[in-house]
């Protein structure tokens, strides 16, 4: 059975004022971080009232929730075309990397990432939601990608496609995103083409064809 490459996931609809909220929030976050944030700030910044903040996210906690679902969207990096040959194949895994590299240079990104982890003891369903609507669908994503290159014999490895995909997501990570949450690089990848291809000829070596610009 052919692996199914997931299609785009749809965008969730919010009102206006639900909008400017999240919005607001999310420039508020970033510059101090949420437990610096009150609900008097929150709605001054989005011109609410706190009954539609209420009424919308239910309290702070919510509105966190909300920045963290919307931010996890980002992460909808589908392939566009199901890959038909072996260098259309290598082509998306690397075009794919490129554009998760380039989410991941976001400020905002990794001040989320700084967030979450400071919030995550105290809210773990916030942290685990963000997981699965982030790295979990890219992680989808790379498993189908992957199970089909095996399938059709572009790609030889014999491992299971979902330790593939988990170990080439953590090689186009690497500690380059985690010197960015200390503070220690930004961006941390400077050229996500580059950095992308070159994880890509590290962890499969041989098996790619090269050039794959052409």
């Amino acid at each position: 059975m052919t692996p199914q490459i997931p299609a785009a996931r749809p965008a969730p609809h919010h009102s206006d004022t639900e909008v400017r909220i999240i919005n607001a929030a999310r420039d508020l976050f970033f510059q101090h971080g949420f437990s610096a944030v009150s609900g008097d700030q929150l709605c001054k910044a989005a011109r609410v009232s706190k009954t539609s903040l209420y009424k919308f996210f239910g309290d702070m906690a919510g509105v966190l929730s909300a920045v963290v679902i919307n931010e996890g969207d980002l992460f909808d990096l589908y392939v566009d075309e199901v890959p038909e040959t072996e260098r259309e194949f290598w082509k998306s895994l690397w075009s794919y990397g490129t554009r998760l590299l380039s989410l991941l240079n976001d400020p905002f990104c990794i001040q989320l990432d700084r967030m979450l982890h400071e919030e995550a003891r105290a809210n773990p369903a916030l942290a685990d939601s963000f997981y699965k609507n982030a790295y979990g669908k890219c992680h989808q994503d790379i498993t189908a990608l992957i199970a089909l290159g095996q399938e059709r014999g572009f790609l030889k490895n014999a491992e299971p496609a979902e330790d593939l995909a988990d170990n080439l997501i953590s090689m186009w990570e690497g500690l380059r995103f985690v010197r960015a949450r200390l503070g220690r690089n930004d961006p941390p990848y400077p050229d996500p083409s580059s950095w992308s291809r070159q994880c890509l000829e590290t962890l499969f070596s041989s098996q790619m064809p090269l050039p794959l610009d052409e």
